[in-house]
């Protein structure tokens, strides 16, 4: 299949859960180029892009018998595409990573690092002040919501909702303020 003709793409998933080989490179076809751009803006390097596609299209065919299922089939790649990244940029800052823990850190990291931790401030310093308190009990002290309830004098739901309004809010913030590219980048820090 040429990448100038159009192509029936539920057809083409069909073909690929029956293992065709050739619908398959089809596909990767149609997609490697998205893929690899969203992985080339979050990998620190080439080569964790390009693992990272590799990881991707892995996993297409991993669960190439769900695929004629799937009725929007780019928005499922992204998606797979994000969460593997998020999950990779996890292994790379996890939580509570500071970049003065490692004796030679890569001034890259650092520096990126300090990067997303501002952009994470900026989000954090437009919640409301209870939504702030909330935010820093639960994510930088590691209150529960029962913890938090009870030092704040709320029930517990009402923690919950103010959590949840603030990470809302941060998204909606780093979204609307830095595209997905600041979403993409501090969904690592908020876990």
């Amino acid at each position: 299949m040429s990448l100038a003709m159009p192509y029936d793409e539920q057809q083409l998933l069909v073909q690929i859960a029956q293992s065709n080989e050739k619908a398959f490179h089809a596909l990767y076809q149609q997609y490697f180029a998205k893929v690899y751009a969203m992985s080339l803006h979050y990998m620190p390097d080439v080569f964790r892009a390009q693992d990272m596609v590799q990881e991707v299209f892995g996993r297409v065919w991993q669960h190439r018998n769900e695929l004629p299922n799937i009725r929007h089939f780019e928005s499922w790649i992204i998606t797979v595409t994000r969460n593997l990244l998020i999950n990779e940029l996890r292994k790379l800052y996890p939580p509570g990573w500071q970049p003065q823990d490692t004796e030679n850190a890569d001034p890259q990291k650092t520096l990126e690092y300090r990067e997303l931790e501002n952009l994470l401030k900026q989000a954090i310093g437009k919640l409301s002040a209870r939504q702030q308190e909330v935010y820093r009990l639960s994510r930088v002290e590691g209150f529960s919501h029962k913890e938090i309830a009870r030092q704040l004098g709320i029930s517990i739901d009402v923690s919950r909702e103010h959590l949840s309004k603030a990470l809302h809010n941060i998204r909606s913030f780093l979204l609307e303020e830095y595209g997905l590219v600041g979403l993409m980048a501090v969904l690592t820090l908020l876990t």
